[in-house]
C-alpha cells in the first residue's frame, strides 16, 4: 500500500512537473514589404519616416493547450524600429529616398492593435488581427490610411515559439505590404 501511495505521488509530481506552459515572448523579424512594381515614387522625393506602437500592452493573447493549459504570447513594447524599417525598406522598393529629418514629405506608422486568440477543438485554431495607420504629409496637405489584416491558421499540435513568430512576423509584413500597395497613399505622395 505504501508503495502504490509512493507511485501515485510520484507520477503526480512528475506529471505535475511536465505539464509546465510557457509563456511565449515574440520578436519582430525585419520586415520586407511586397511592393507592387508598377507603384513608384521620383527618387527625388526625400520621406521622413517615424513609427509609434500604440497598443497599451505587450499582451497579444493567450496560447492555449490540450488540458486547459494557458499561457501568455507577448510582442514586447514598442515595435517602433521594426515598423520604421519596413516602411524605409518599402520606400526604397519604391523609389523614393528614406530620411531622419527634413523630408519633403512625413510618413508616420502606427501599430494600433495585435491579436492572438487561440481555440482547442480537434485542431488548435490561432486567429491573426493586425492593425496600422499610415499618415503622410506633404506640403501641408495630409492622408491618413487604415489597414487591418486578419488570417486563421490551424496546428495539429500547440504552435511552438517559432511557429507563432512567424504567423504574426507574416502578418505584420501583410499589413504593412498592404499599406506601401495603396494606389491612394502612392497617388499622395506623388502629388508634385
Amino acid at each position: 500500500m505504501r508503495r502504490l501511495l509512493t507511485l501515485c505521488l510520484t507520477g503526480t509530481l512528475l506529471l505535475t512537473g511536465c505539464s509546465g506552459f510557457n509563456p511565449h515572448q515574440l520578436t519582430v523579424q525585419p520586415l520586407h514589404p511586397t511592393i507592387n512594381p508598377d507603384h513608384q515614387l521620383p527618387e527625388s522625393l526625400k520621406v521622413d519616416v517615424s513609427s509609434r506602437d500604440m497598443r497599451s500592452s505587450a499582451l497579444i493573447g493567450f496560447r492555449v493547450g490540450r488540458f486547459s493549459d494557458r499561457a501568455e504570447v507577448n510582442l514586447p513594447l514598442p515595435a517602433n524600429k521594426a515598423l520604421t524599417d519596413a516602411a524605409r525598406v518599402a520606400l526604397v522598393k519604391l523609389g523614393a529616398t528614406p530620411v531622419s529629418a527634413d523630408g519633403d514629405a512625413r510618413l508616420s506608422v502606427t501599430l494600433q492593435d495585435l491579436e492572438y486568440t487561440a481555440t482547442q477543438k480537434a485542431l488548435q485554431t490561432v486567429e491573426l488581427s493586425a492593425s496600422i495607420q499610415v499618415t503622410a504629409e506633404k506640403y501641408g496637405q495630409r492622408f491618413t490610411g487604415n489597414y487591418t489584416t486578419e488570417k486563421e491558421h490551424q496546428f495539429a499540435t500547440t504552435p511552438t515559439l517559432e511557429d507563432n513568430e512567424k504567423i504574426v512576423n507574416e502578418l505584420l509584413l501583410l499589413t504593412i505590404s498592404r499599406a506601401f500597395n495603396d494606389p491612394k497613399l502612392i497617388s499622395f505622395l506623388n502629388t508634385p
